[in-house]
């Protein structure tokens, strides 16, 4: 009888972690992963944005090409 009873509750915790945790679509993989964005800064003489990486940097302020920053 113990034994039945040790099994539903077994048997309950896998139904639900499988419909209600993989409906989400949180797996483990997806739990690890690490999304990188760019950060995005606006130029100070035309006013568009470039990715920082890319940007030129005078006096302070960001520029998205050596026209704008007059170099």
């Amino acid at each position: 009888m113990v034994f039945k009873i040790v099994f539903l509750i077994i048997a309950l915790v896998l139904v639900y972690l499988f419909f209600f945790k993989l409906s989400r679509g949180e797996t483990p993989k997806a739990k690890s992963k690490k999304l990188e964005g760019e950060i995005m800064v606006e130029c100070a003489a035309c006013k568009t944005f470039v990715v920082d990486k890319d940007a030129i940097i005078k006096d302070g302020q960001f520029f998205c090409s050596k026209e704008c920053a007059k170099l």
